[in-house]
């Protein structure tokens, strides 16, 4: 099934939500706005979540209700007409969601990178593809497909892995190696050109392959594409050269997706929801035992340290790339904070369901999905230990520099 027929047959996320809900968000046009409308939609994640990750992908409802709220427009760049939103708020805006569901988090840290993809396009493609702000595009650049060079653009073939969000999605991208003549064309550092193409969506076909242990919900299915035309001017260098005097959030490739990081604080942040409601519940009818108010306690502890890694990391990029003419160095652009993040959620969630007992295993007990759940993000690339080889290499950098 194509793109297009998967949205023709109902997932969409062009319906609205509840109309009494719709009236009263805010129009998203700030941070303030935006962070607002998503604090008043949690109810409907919470309705979601079991049929989301039922489904392998958000419901109609949901998306429509992240759209909504502004939430596929947190990356594009304020001359665009964008919030043009600092990491630190785009992070918060997905531990809320993450404090509710996983799944649905991260479609919304997912799809929030529909600006900065946006971003880099010229003004006429920009103008045809993006007439409005919300249209959430994913994309994957793994594996990576074939470019070859033709007449005013490029014929395109490909098939990529973790198209998260692609049910729920206006647009779709797929990394792509660039090839003219039969030759590979390379990059100024000699390395392959990669491009980050815009697919039509009537001829992206969805793969069947999202049956996951966990995070489900993130619908993060593969496609392909044989031999379609892409237009030159719907495609961007993936590995461009950074630049400080660009908009903030198109200064450096690395910048999506950051906000990845606090879906482990936020499954953390529901065990201790949940550990703790469990406790108060006791407490009603009899005094609670002192050692499992403990592991609350450490639990608790724990959480608060995993939070201000996370956001500790994202306040120092915002610090540089809000700066004019400035970018962040190796040494803050280190990608630490999520592996410590995870580390410490693998922790939070074993105390509390140590606290729990048993009932943690049935399926039937909403805690039993956050241990799937964090096994999913603990697949993600961004929490592997190898983070901190770049960590630190920095260190070791800076020592020389100094000497």
């Amino acid at each position: 099934m194509t793109l297009t027929e998967t949205l023709a047959a109902g997932r969409t996320t062009l319906a609205p939500p509840d109309a009494e809900l719709l009236a009263s968000l805010l129009p998203p046009l700030d941070s303030a706005a935006i962070l607002a409308n998503v604090e008043a939609i949690l109810p409907i994640v919470a309705e979601e979540a079991d049929a989301s990750s039922a489904l392998g992908h958000m419901t109609e409802r949901m998306g429509a209700a992240l759209q909504a709220a502004g939430v596929y427009r947190i990356g594009f760049a304020a001359h665009r007409g964008g919030p043009e939103m600092h990491l630190t708020e785009q992070t918060r805006l997905v531990e809320m969601i993450a404090a509710i569901d996983a799944g649905i988090a991260w479609n919304a840290a997912i799809l929030a990178a529909t600006g900065f993809y946006a971003g880099r396009l010229g003004d006429d493609a920009f103008a045809e593809l993006y007439p409005e702000l919300d249209r959430p595009t994913c994309g994957s650049f793994h594996p990576r497909g074939r470019a070859d060079v033709v007449d005013g653009g490029y014929r395109v073939t490909g098939e990529w892995k973790f198209g998260s969000g692609i049910h729920s999605s206006h647009y779709m991208l797929g990394g792509v190696e660039v090839f003219d003549g039969g030759e590979q064309v390379l990059a100024e550092d000699g390395s392959p050109l990669v491009l980050g193409v815009w697919l039509p969506p009537s001829e992206v076909e969805l793969r069947d392959d999202w049956q996951v242990v966990g995070l489900r919900g993130s619908g993060s299915s593969g496609y392909a594409v044989s031999d379609v035309f892409i237009p030159a001017g719907h495609s961007f260098d993936r590995y461009f050269t950074p630049d400080p005097d660009a908009e903030p959030l198109n200064k450096l490739v690395d910048l999506p997706f950051y906000s990845t990081a606090s879906i482990a604080v936020g499954i953390a942040q529901h065990a201790v929801d949940l550990a703790t409601a469990e406790l108060a519940q006791r407490s009603a009818t009899a005094p609670v035992d002192a050692r499992k108010l403990g592991l609350l306690g450490e639990a608790e502890s724990y959480l608060r340290a995993a939070r201000a890694v996370v956001y500790s990391g994202v306040e120092r990029i915002d610090a540089s790339v809000f700066t004019p003419g400035e970018l962040p160095t190796p040494e803050i652009m280190a990608r630490g904070d999520a592996p410590v993040a995870a580390d410490l959620a693998r922790r939070i969630v074993d105390l509390c369901a140590e606290l729990l007992g048993a009932r943690v295993i049935y399926e039937a007990a909403p805690f039993e999905r956050l241990i799937r759940d964090l096994v999913g993000v603990c697949a993600h690339a961004s929490t592997w230990r190898a983070r901190w080889v770049d960590v630190g290499r920095t260190l070791v950098d800076d020592a020389k520099a100094v000497r």
